[in-house]
This record gives C-alpha cells, sequence and structure tokens, in this order.
C-alpha cells in the first residue's frame, strides 16, 4: 500500500521541479551559444539531488495517505480491537523508514557527489567549451572573451544568417560590425570561428581620431573562441566527497578542505538520513484523527517539523563549518532531539491512538475558530432543497477531492522547495520573507499540479463510487463511460480555465517580482558587476546595462539604429533613461551619426527615445524570469516587444496559452478507466495505469515544449503534440471498453 503513493508523489515532485530547471538551462544554453545536445546530462545529474531531497517529504506524505485510506475503512480499529499492538502497526512502516535510510545513505553518501560534480562538468563543457559556430535568430551570443554577436534571421543550421550584428571591446573602445547576410563556419583549429559577411559597415572607436567608419562590400571576420575554463578536479569541495572520501580527508593532516567542514558535512548527511526511521513515528500519530476530526491540521504540522529539521540541520552545519560548535555534538544532540520528540509523540498516543498533545492543542484551536452560531434547518427547507442530482453529487465529490489533491500537492512541493531554500531565505531577510516566498512561488507550483490534481480526484472519486458499488448501479441503469466523463467534465473545465489564466497572466508576474526581490536580497549582489541586457525593438539592437527594480531607470543605454537593410546608420550612447508621461528621455547622450563616408559625433544633455519599450519589459528582462505572458510573446514576435530570444520560444508559448488548458481534461480521460472497476475487483491496476498515463503526459508534454522552444520542433507541434496524441490514445481505449 506504501509504494504505490510513494512512487505517485516522487514522480510528480521529480516531474515538476526537473521541468523547472530544464527550461533554465535552456535559457543558459542558449545565451552562451551551446549545443543543447548537453541538456541531457545537466538534467540526467540533477536527478539524484532532487530525489535525495524529495524522498523523506514523499514517505511522509504516502504514510500520511495510507494511514489515512485504513482509519476512514476502520481498518486501524480493527487491528487495535484484534488485540493488535501500536507498535506492530507502526513496524512495518518504520521497516520502510530504514530500507529508505539506506537508499538515502547511497543518494547522499555516493550518488549526489558523483553527479554533483557531473554537473558541473557537463555545464563546464557546454558553457566554456567556446561557440560551436551555430545562431538561433534574434539570440545574442558571447563569441569572444569581449565579442558579441547575432543575426536576426538564420536557417535550420544557424550558419546562413541575415542581418548579423557584431560587437567587440578593442583597446581604444567599442567596433561594431553589421552586414545584410553572412555566412558562419569553423576552421580547422576549431578554435577560430570564420565569417563571410556581405555588404556592410564597421564603426571603430579611435582613442585620437575619434569614431572611423568604413563601408565595404564583402569581408571575412575571424574570432577567436573563448577557451575552455579550467575544470576544477573533483574533490575541491566537500559536497563533491562520498562519505569514505569524507572520513580519509578528515583524517589527514594535509587536507585542502578544513577538518571541521568535512566532519560536518559528513555528520550533517548522516544526520538527516538516519532521521528518516523517526518519521512513522510522528506521521502515525498526526495522521490517525478522529472519524469526523481534520487531517489538515496534522499534515501542517508534520511538515513543520520536517522544515525545521532540514533547516536545524544546516544551522548547525553553518556553525560547525565556523569552529562554533563540535559537529558530532552539534549533530548528535539534534539527533537525540528528534529521536526525544518522535518517541514522546508516538508513545502519548499509544492509549488513544490519533490523540497526543499535539492533536489536543490543534483541537482547542479549531474549537475557538469554530464558535459561531448556528442556524438550525427545518424539515419543510429540506423538503424543498430536495436530493442532489447525479451530476451534481459527481461533481462535487470529484471537486472536493481535486482541491484537496491540489492542495496536498502544492503544499508537498512547498515543503520540497522550503527545504532547500529555507538557508538562503534567511539570509536575505527574515522568517517573514520565508512567507513572501511561499506565496509568489505558488501561482507557478499550482500550473505544475493544477493536471496532476484532476488526476488524482477523478481517481479517488471513481475508486470510491467502485468501492461502494455506486458505478455498478450507474452502469446497470445504462450510464456509459461517455455519460460519466460529461457529468465530471465541469470539475476539469473549471480547473483548466483557472490553470490557463494562472499561467498566463499570475504565474509570470508572480516569478518577475520573487527573481527581483531575489537578486536584489542577494548578499553579493554589490560585489557584482552588472551584467547587461540586449535586446531587439522596433528593428534596433540595444544594450542596457543596468535597470532599477520598476524598469522606469535605465543606466548606461546604448541604442543602435539600422536601416532597411539592417546596416548601422546611428548609435546613441547615453548615461541614463527615464520613463516620463510622454516616454524615454534619454541623459547626457553621445550620439554618432553614419553618414556615406564619415562618422559624425554629436553630444546633447537630454533627447526623446521613440521606442515601443515599456518599463514592464525593462523589468522582466533583468529579473531573469523565464515565464511571460501570451501578450509579451506577441508584442516579441511581431517586433513591437525587446527580443533576446529565438523566435521559436515565443511563438511555442503563444501555441502553449490554449494547450495548457487541454491537460486538466486528459487527465479526467486517462481516469476513467478506474470507472469499469467494482467492489471485489483488482482496483489497483487501472490507478496504477492512470497514474502512469499521467505522469508519462507530463514528461511528454514538457519534452516536446522544450523541443518546440530550442526549435527542434515546429512550435505548433510541439505543442499540441502531447495534448492531442493522449486525447486520441484515451478515447480510443474507452470506445474499446464500451465495445
Amino acid at each position: 500500500m506504501l509504494a504505490l503513493p510513494s512512487a505517485a508523489v516522487l514522480g510528480v515532485t521529480l516531474v515538476a521541479f526537473l521541468l523547472e530547471q530544464t527550461l533554465r538551462l535552456i535559457d543558459q544554453l542558449a545565451e552562451n551559444g551551446a549545443r543543447m545536445g548537453y541538456l541531457l546530462g545537466l538534467v540526467t545529474n540533477l536527478v539524484p539531488y532532487q530525489l535525495g531531497l524529495a524522498l523523506p517529504a514523499a514517505f511522509f506524505a504516502a504514510m500520511f495517505i495510507v494511514i489515512g485510506r485504513l482509519d476512514e475503512e476502520s481498518e486501524i480499529d480493527a487491528f487495535l480491537a484484534g488485540g493488535v499492538p501500536f507498535e506492530r502497526i507502526a513496524a512495518p512502516l518504520v521497516g520502510a523508514g530504514i530500507v529508505l535510510a539506506a537508499v538515502s545513505l547511497l543518494l547522499s553518501g555516493y550518488l549526489q557527489p558523483y553527479s554533483r560534480f557531473g554537473y558541473r562538468a557537463v555545464l563546464n563543457a557546454a558553457t566554456q567549451a567556446g561557440w560551436t559556430a551555430r545562431l538561433d535568430p534574434q539570440v545574442f551570443i558571447n563569441a569572444g572573451p569581449q565579442a558579441t554577436i547575432s543575426a536576426d534571421e538564420a536557417d535550420a543550421t544557424g550558419r546562413s544568417l541575415e542581418g548579423v550584428f557584431i560587437r567587440r571591446i578593442t583597446e581604444t573602445g567599442e567596433q561594431i560590425v553589421t552586414a545584410e547576410r553572412g555566412q558562419l563556419g569553423m576552421l580547422p583549429d576549431r578554435k577560430t570561428t570564420e565569417l563571410h559577411l556581405g555588404e556592410g559597415v564597421i564603426l571603430s572607436d579611435t582613442a585620437e581620431k575619434g569614431p572611423r567608419l568604413l563601408r565595404f562590400g564583402g569581408l571575412t571576420d575571424t574570432e577567436i573562441v573563448k577557451g575552455a575554463g579550467m575544470l576544477r578536479p573533483r574533490g575541491g569541495d566537500e559536497q563533491e566527497l562520498t562519505i569514505p572520501e569524507l572520513i580519509t580527508e578528515s583524517q589527514r593532516p594535509d587536507a585542502l578542505i578544513p577538518h571541521q567542514t568535512l566532519r560536518a558535512e559528513l555528520f550533517a548527511r548522516l544526520t538527516r538520513s538516519l532521521a528518516i526511521p523517526l518519521l512513522p513515528l510522528i506521521a502515525l500519530p498526526l495522521a490517525l484523527a478522529a472519524k469526523r476530526g481534520r487531517r489538515t491540521p496534522g499534515m501542517i504540522v508534520g511538515a513543520v517539523i520536517l522544515v525545521a529539521f532540514h533547516h536545524s540541520v544546516t544551522l548547525c552545519k553553518s556553525f560547525a563549518d565556523e569552529g562554533v560548535i563540535d559537529p558530532v555534538l552539534g549533530m548528535g544532540a539534534l539527533y537525540g532531539a528528534i529521536l526525544a520528540f518522535s518517541l514522546w509523540l508516538f508513545l502519548s498516543s499509544r492509549k488513544r491512538p490519533g490523540d497526543t498533545p499535539i492533536s489536543a492543542f490543534l483541537h482547542r484551536i479549531d474549537v475557538l475558530l469554530e464558535r459561531r452560531p448556528r442556524v438550525r434547518a427545518d424539515a419543510g427547507a429540506i423538503r424543498r432543497k430536495g436530493a442532489l442530482s447525479l451530476s451534481a453529487y459527481l461533481t462535487r465529490m470529484m471537486a472536493v477531492r481535486t482541491v484537496a489533491a491540489a492542495a496536498a500537492l502544492i503544499g508537498l512541493l512547498q515543503l520540497i522547495d522550503l527545504l532547500e531554500r529555507t538557508s538562503q531565505i534567511l539570509q536575505r531577510g527574515g522568517v517573514l520573507d520565508i512567507g513572501r516566498y511561499m506565496l509568489l512561488r505558488m501561482p507557478f507550483l499550482f500550473q505544475e499540479v493544477a493536471p496532476f490534481a484532476v488526476l488524482a480526484g477523478a481517481v479517488f472519486t471513481f475508486s470510491q463510487l467502485a468501492r461502494n458499488s455506486e458505478l455498478v448501479v450507474m452502469r446497470i441503469t445504462g450510464m456509459s463511460l461517455f455519460q460519466i466523463f460529461l457529468r465530471t467534465l465541469p470539475v476539469a473545465l473549471s480547473v483548466a480555465v483557472l490553470d490557463m489564466a494562472v499561467t498566463d497572466q499570475v504565474t509570470p508576474r508572480a516569478e518577475q517580482a520573487l527573481a527581483t526581490w531575489w537578486n536584489a536580497t542577494d548578499p553579493g549582489a554589490a560585489h557584482r558587476p552588472d551584467e547587461p541586457r540586449w535586446f531587439r525593438i522596433d528593428g534596433d539592437v540595444v544594450m542596457v546595462d543596468n535597470a532599477s527594480a520598476n524598469g522606469r531607470m535605465l543606466k548606461g543605454v546604448t541604442i543602435f539604429e539600422r536601416n532597411d537593410h539592417k546596416l548601422l546608420e546611428r548609435r546613441i550612447k547615453a548615461a541614463s533613461a527615464r520613463w516620463n508621461r510622454d516616454g524615454w528621455l534619454l541623459r547626457d547622450a553621445h550620439i554618432t551619426d553614419l553618414n556615406q563616408d564619415k562618422a559624425m559625433e554629436i553630444s546633447v544633455a537630454q533627447t526623446d527615445w521613440r521606442t515601443t519599450l515599456r518599463p514592464s519589459d525593462a523589468a522582466r528582462l533583468f529579473a531573469n524570469a523565464y515565464e511571460i505572458t501570451s501578450e509579451t510573446a506577441f508584442r516579441s514576435l511581431f517586433g513591437k516587444g525587446p527580443v533576446d530570444k529565438a523566435p521559436s520560444e515565443f511563438r511555442t508559448r503563444l501555441y502553449r496559452t490554449v494547450a495548457e488548458g487541454m491537460a486538466p481534461i486528459i487527465m479526467l480521460l486517462l481516469a476513467l478507466p478506474t470507472a469499469l472497476g467494482h467492489a471485489r475487483s483488482n482496483r489497483t491496476a487501472p490507478i496504477i495505469f492512470g497514474l502512469g498515463c499521467g505522469l508519462l503526459y507530463l514528461v511528454t508534454d514538457g519534452l516536446l515544449t522544450a523541443m518546440g522552444s530550442t526549435g527542434v520542433l515546429p512550435a505548433a507541434l510541439a505543442a499540441w503534440g502531447a495534448p492531442v496524441g493522449f486525447a486520441a490514445g484515451a478515447v480510443s481505449l474507452l470506445l474499446y471498453a464500451e465495445g
């Protein structure tokens, strides 16, 4: 009973977090001009880390599901009435915890150290091994130590270009090369790119004579790509050492890493893994609520305990790193505290299972909150209201279970996310900022879990109906699966509409606000040099050094205005740009106009910048938030908004606006085979089939979307391939089942 919920929870959490990481890695690889072939290696090396992070939380959530099911069906009462001691009920769960503790030790002690180094090695090869002499259209690539290159259009090979733009930093200043067309290649040494340019313009800054202009009918430009950064060998970071290596290094007098740091890392891993067998002693009392009680407070308390314990281990490890405490004493005291607490909670629940000091405290709070006047309904009102119709009955039943599944999954993802981020949040602010982080992350997490929540709600609904033989009655009366589908469709449609609205409007704004706050409160932000942003807008190329959080003030603005042939005709360098009611106002601007044979330079105190750029566009670019609205994608695709990504990303985003809403409906279709069961049938197989197909859909849909964003697949096929394919398969299966 424990295996299926654990696998389902682990699958959902891994898919959610890995898909998010995949999208971020696609952007990072595209910015560095790296091959997308590195993506699979990067994502694969992330699996052990995410699995180790999600394992305790998934085990805890699965125990709540299993214990709750046993309690609802009175099996726990039957065990206790039959003389089975409470310790005997907990023993299999503790045994499962011991097995998972061994798995956790394998992950944290062996697989994670190697996967961390593997991830770093693949990322180094992807981003530092040099440009591959291939361009995606409208993407700005760091082609060398001081060189940026981009093209308006590129063919499928990324070698035949139109609207070429190159910027170099030389000893005397800046050099700009623009050309109508170009052909990219790589010399045999594999270190030098060769670009054959058609008609174009070169603008070069000189120290004495000012800007110099050169027009050409044809030119071959070469660039030595940046060399591969030196990859630090494994072992320079304590997190990349296995447990035996940590023990060996901590005993060496000439170890590169301080002994305190090595011992702190060692005992932190052991403490986290050895705490997993204690989780059943906490989960069992909290999950055994009264029949009419509520388990949600118990789940919240359990989540708080997990986060607090994980953060305490991290805090104790940091103190040990600094030499404030001995790692053995610190981790030992922490483990002793969680051991004593779990034993106290478990033993206090032996006489009356589910009745603990914590549950009594939560019950008092619940009673205080529910003290309100009650209105007694008279019998006439009840008769007038009447019984629920079958459609309303099915809709309500599925709606309740879908909302519960969504809340549980969001809470679980929030828990796992906080296990990783709590320390960083506290470094950026205080305890209240944890609430801010959770609030800003919630739209994205809802977007991730909404389809699977419909699947889980439908599976639980149909399983309950089958258990109570209600499905048998429906089928005897001639109700088909299609009719059952129509009666539960309103729930899926409601979730689909809400999911589309959140994905398109709420998530991009929340992720941008989170990224802005995260970057602004970074402890090392003050010492980090500004990273300029490049983009196209209104046919021109623009570089901005920095921007305010609201995007109304830009610093270090350089505008490269081009003519219809994509050749440079004017360069404007301004110290700043400020947004007012009439648009953008450039201050302290140096304007270089390119005439037919020479460049003329003038300076003005201020001048207007006529552009369609909005402050919200600038804020989004500097927030590094990859989630965008459909309006932003539409504006960028048709040249009315800033463009710093390939058109394939914007096209895929537009197609996904509607395709995203198909997922909840498809999940309902995949859950319908569960409705074929009855009270004495094997209900596990349809449930496994439904959950497995749901996870397969999420993975397939995510992969196709990534392939569409990178231009590997057409945007329409990438966005609609999984919804159409899985919908057709589910409908075919249902037609076969109906005969």
